[in-house]
């Protein structure tokens, strides 16, 4: 028997579809390319990357943190701080509120990108 996948995961699997749907649908040439930590979306260059991580999606936009503040309370800059994805501008989704709050960024960061 397949195992009951629990809430929490499931939640996090309908954001990373919604992420996925929503990065797909800006532009054909955008490509979805898997890496081992996390799923970055593409051009010529990262757009956004998304890793899952303790019930939450970390996206990484490629924004300048010192030139755009992001959504309250769900972004961080993150450009001393090591990590595995590329962008400095993190974004936590926890919930689809999160995700609406996001996207305007993940758009942003695609039209910068070469969109």
């Amino acid at each position: 028997p397949q195992p009951v996948e629990s809430r929490a995961v499931k939640m996090i699997r309908e954001l990373f579809e919604s992420v996925q749907e929503f990065m797909l649908s800006l532009d054909s040439a955008i490509e979805e390319v898997p890496r081992k930590n996390y799923v970055a979306y593409r051009t010529t260059q990262n757009i956004v990357c998304v890793e899952a991580m303790h019930g939450k999606l970390l996206l990484f936009l490629k924004l300048d943190p010192k030139k755009t503040v992001g959504p309250k309370g769900i972004w961080r800059d993150m450009t001393d701080v090591g990590h595995l994805a590329t962008g400095d501008f993190m974004i936590q989704v926890r919930s689809e509120a999160d995700l609406e709050a996001a996207k305007p960024f993940m758009r942003q960061a695609y039209e910068i990108v070469g969109g």
